[in-house]
């Protein structure tokens, strides 16, 4: 059976390769001309003859169709179908190509006017310069370099197509860098690239007798499935359909709605419609001044003008040590000193210093990559060349793709380091002063976070279109988009209201992680009244912290139980149980505070200790460690067989659902607790020698401004920017975290600089009051 398979699968790529459609034609037009084409073709008469698949069906009286076109109908979805084996059916026929037949052949062909459809503008109703150009296009393939060279530009489908490789991008530098100037008195026009993707029509569906189902798209898209009898087909197509693009190379005279028109109707033809496109030349956008680019550009301004000012000042007294300058009203400068600035970040300190945790750097920086690396994965897919085999990927190694797939524990890292640090900080302030002063509390907090923010989004809302040139990247200033959601949006990321919004129809942001600054902002809130008890009377204040973990746990529990979700954010299952997961539990400070508040009473623990008095034997410790590590591994690996990307919804498990949606958090969070007590009070060993060293120091003062950027540039480099589909592999996943990471690490020590330093610089100043050490 499996051999079988194999052999129909072999034949069909055949099939595939000989059929002509945009693709298949296309190719042939790659190895050369027209011309040499047919000067190729053998000095025999041409014979039609019906191919011996047809005449089997027929004989077949129980299928209207042969074996071998009634696999490809199964198995190529309906655009791939349409434009395989309906566009020019006579050419799928066995022929020996005789040379008195061959003006016979050529009229048979007559393929430009099929790849016209697809690919050039429809001539009908067009401009006389859109009309002059493309004719040019057509009656230069066989003479003229240019047209070559557009025609090649021209994304075909290619190899790959049953292993989800449906972005056929073309080559955008290609299209866009050839130039037919006035010394051509055909055309005179540049290339100009537009990029489309279609989906089958919601109403225009096959039955389920000619082998196809109705799956839904995650984003709501209607789609058809074909019912396949080759092993892992249905999956593969399942992940790839609903993410396709096609690209053509037009002349620059053609407008985009006069191409639109051609395809559309061309489209409607197939049963399918147009969802998607977007056309470009070389020259990028220019500013557009408005409110969004003015306001921008003059804080730049100024922002430089105070960096340049602090900067030389600084420079100036190190250099005369004249101290007294730095105390003077320069002193409102110098905490724009890039010189001084720069040399905080990267400072190492190798002094041991028994307040510092110092193992929280090396867990700040490795959860942050954990992050970076699990967005990288799950940002590519759609633009994958190999998208359609991640279920047998994911089955031949099942735990190493857990780590991505379920790396939603590293979020929850972050929640205990930040209510860890609060707390920490709140105890040693109230130890030394009997004080707390909620005001200085609530403004310190604030101008910690929104700054970067506020800097970030006037950033993306201007400046991404100058610098971003990919196969769709006009498409980034478009409504619900980046630039446009940071104009309009701006406000819910800056103000921590982000996730308050993605329960809404609009739930659009411009920093799409800021979810997470708006859920420890609102934690930050509420923190004084579940710690302060603790402070001011132990005994109460710990039934006061441990009654809001127990509701941390049990509103989860119910609210996964209610809705019947599944236990936390998961591949196999609907894309409405998905989006309620996201909106109801993951994204709710209610839902998220169950590290945070493990994360308080470490803090306090640690403060209020004696760590002289707090002694371990040696299987004590190491009994702790393997519970923490096998906890861990419990919460990150036991939900396997939820992420099978089998594209089948697991079936809901009320137990199951509601115990580890309920307890994974208090599990990681007191698991991680652990590891941080050990570490701190000595009985770490190799861990705490790995995570307290000091190489961390500088990266971990930069994650906050890298987890504001990372995600961005990733949306930017996976989806704006990209021209090529990728290969989804873990050496090229690692290769492109690294990049995303580097590059991040460079602009957040500008966003630190700029945004950050300078800010807790002027606090400090006006407010008198030391900067605390960061939540994350």
């Amino acid at each position: 059976m499996a051999l079988t398979q194999s052999l129909l699968v072999l034949l069909l790529f055949t099939i595939v390769n000989a059929a002509v459609g945009p693709a298949a034609v296309a190719h042939r037009t790659l190895n050369g001309s027209l011309s040499e084409a047919q000067e190729s073709l053998p000095n025999d008469s041409l014979k039609i003859k019906r191919p011996i698949m047809e005449v089997a069906a027929q004989e077949n009286s129980d299928s209207s169709m042969g074996v071998m076109q009634e696999t490809a109908h199964r198995v190529l979805p309906p655009p791939l179908w349409n434009i395989f084996f309906e566009e020019l059916p006579e050419l799928m026929f066995e022929s020996n190509y005789e040379p008195e037949a061959q003006a016979e052949w050529e009229q048979k062909l007559n393929w430009l006017d099929k790849l016209a459809a697809y690919y050039l503008p429809n001539t009908t109703n067009v401009s006389p310069e859109c009309r002059r150009d493309v004719n040019a296009i057509t009656a230069g393939i066989t003479s003229r370099d240019w047209a070559r060279r557009i025609v090649d530009s021209w994304g075909k489908f290619s190899d790959g197509v049953l292993a989800g490789n449906t972005m056929q991008m073309g080559l955008l530098d290609e299209c866009l860098m050839t130039k037919v100037d006035s010394q051509d008195p055909d055309a005179h026009f540049r290339g100009q690239y537009c990029a489309f993707s279609f989906r089958k029509k919601f109403k225009s569906r096959r039955t389920q007798e000619e082998g196809y189902k109705e799956v839904e798209e995650k984003q709501g898209v209607e789609v058809a499935i074909p019912e396949l009898h080759v092993a892992n087909m249905k999956g593969v197509l399942q992940a790839a359909l609903p993410y396709n693009l096609m690209a053509t190379c037009i002349p620059s005279t053609c407008t985009k709605e006069e191409y639109m028109i051609g395809l559309v109707d061309q489209l409607n033809k197939t049963g399918l419609e147009l969802s998607m496109l977007e056309c470009q030349t070389k020259e990028l956008p220019t500013l557009r001044y408005n409110a969004a680019d003015i306001i921008m550009i003059i804080t730049l301004i100024v922002m430089g003008i105070l960096v340049m000012v602090g900067t030389v000042a600084d420079v100036c007294i190190q250099i005369s040590e004249d101290q007294e300058a730095a105390q003077g009203p320069l002193r409102y400068f110098l905490v724009f000193s890039f010189y001084t600035n720069l040399s905080k970040i990267f400072r190492i300190n190798v002094n041991e210093n028994k307040e510092v945790i110092s193992c929280l750097h090396g867990m700040r920086v490795l959860s942050m990559c954990w992050v970076v690396i699990s967005h990288s994965y799950l940002y590519s897919v759609t633009i994958s060349a190999n998208k359609g085999l991640l279920g047998q990927m994911v089955a031949e190694h099942p735990y190493f793709y857990q780590i991505i797939l379920n790396g939603y524990p590293s979020v929850d890292t972050f929640f205990f380091m930040s209510g860890l640090l609060v707390s920490y900080n709140l105890t040693k302030e109230f130890q030394r002063t009997s004080r707390f002063n909620i005001l200085l509390y609530y403004v310190h907090r604030f101008i910690r976070l929104a700054p970067p923010i506020l800097l970030l989004c006037g950033f993306f809302a201007v400046f991404p279109p100058l610098f971003v040139q990919g196969s769709v990247s006009p498409e980034i200033i478009r409504k619900g988009k980046m630039v446009d959601n940071c104009i309009r949006y701006w406000w819910r990321d800056s103000f921590f209201l982000t996730n308050i919004f993605l329960g809404h129809e609009d739930r659009l942001s411009c920093l799409s992680v800021c979810w997470y600054t708006a859920v420890d902002f609102q934690l930050y809130i509420v923190t004084p009244f579940m710690f302060l008890p603790l402070l001011y009377h132990c005994k109460s204040g710990t039934v006061v912290l441990g009654t809001w973990l127990l509701a941390s746990v049990i509103i989860p529990m119910s609210i996964i139980g209610i809705c019947q979700l599944p236990p936390s954010l998961v591949m196999d299952t609907t894309a409405e149980k998905s989006w309620n997961a996201v909106t109801y539990v993951y994204t709710t400070p209610w839902c998220r505070a169950t590290p945070y508040l493990v994360g308080l009473a470490l803090g306090y623990f640690l403060r209020v200790v004696d760590k002289e008095k707090v002694q371990l034997k040696c299987w004590q410790a190491v009994l702790g460690w393997i519970a923490a590590v096998s906890t861990m591994s419990a919460v990150v690996f036991g939900l396997k067989d939820y992420n099978t990307l089998t594209m089948k919804p697991h079936e809901y498990v009320p137990a199951i659902s509601i115990l580890y949606g309920g307890l994974h958090r208090l599990a990681w969070g007191v698991a991680v607790a652990w590891m941080v007590f050990a570490c701190h009070m000595g009985y770490g060993g190799p861990i705490n020698s790995l995570l307290g060293h000091p190489i961390w120091q500088p990266l971990s003062r930069l994650t906050y401004s890298i987890f504001l950027i990372a995600v961005n540039a990733q949306t930017i480099y996976y989806t704006y920017y990209s021209r090529l589909p990728l290969y989804f592999t873990p050496f090229y996943k690692l290769m492109e975290t690294a990049g995303i990471l580097l590059v991040a690490t460079f602009a957040g020590v500008l966003l630190s600089l700029l945004a950050e330093s300078p800010v807790l610089g002027l606090e400090k100043l006006l407010l008198r009051k030391p900067a605390t050490t960061r939540s994350i």
